[in-house]
């Protein structure tokens, strides 16, 4: 009879190998130096509630198929599907001391580089996605030892559908926090992580 589960045949329990907490990561954006304001960029890493759109594995996204009379053979495609990245960072909002919203106030300028939309003004890659302008998100243990990184470089803030982030639905019942989403999207990025081969 085989023996019952038990700690001492758990080797993951005997080496007290710790779980990947999904909510043990630190975010630090830095805008176009344009827009950086030196009081501002360091808070905006407690204002993050949520990441989502690390990239994993690049594939190919699709195969490719030849026939040879009813025998199949398979391929990687010729391209990847993807080679950037798009993210999606939602913050909770705050007012400072002079009554403003500081994060929103901080993307919503970032857009502005592109595209204002009350003046018409269009901006070039060199000035929306300059070089320092990045993204980096560094997933760590409870300890804070980090054990996988990325680094989002170039970087900018874009619309999905018709507007930057979400509308501020007001309501009088309730009394959630205002929280506002932005859409990051990068030509390229760099990960690393322990015992990658």
């Amino acid at each position: 009879m085989a023996g019952l589960p038990h700690f001492k045949n758990s080797a993951v329990g005997r080496n007290l190998f710790e779980p990947l907490y999904l909510n043990q990561f630190t975010v630090i954006i830095t805008p176009p130096a344009s827009i950086n304001n030196n009081a501002i960029t360091p808070l905006i890493v407690e204002h993050v509630k949520e990441l989502s759109g690390l990239p994993e594995q690049a594939g190919t996204g699709t195969v490719a198929e030849q026939k040879y009379r009813f025998s199949k053979r398979y391929f990687a495609a010729a391209a990847p599907k993807e080679t950037g990245a798009k993210l999606a960072i939602t913050f909770e909002v705050n007012l400072n001391d002079a009554n403003e919203m500081y994060i929103y106030n901080q993307f919503r300028a970032w857009a502005n580089l592109v595209y204002d939309p009350l003046t018409g003004r269009q901006g070039l890659k060199k000035d929306y996605a300059p070089n320092g302008a990045n993204i980096y998100v560094g997933i760590h243990n409870r300890a804070g030892d980090i054990y996988r990184e990325f680094t989002f470089a170039p970087v900018f803030v874009y619309a999905t559908g018709d507007s930057l982030t979400e509308e501020m639905a007001l309501k009088y019942e309730g009394d959630a926090i205002y929280t506002a989403k932005f859409n990051f999207i990068a030509d390229t990025y760099t990960e690393t992580r322990n015992g990658q081969f």
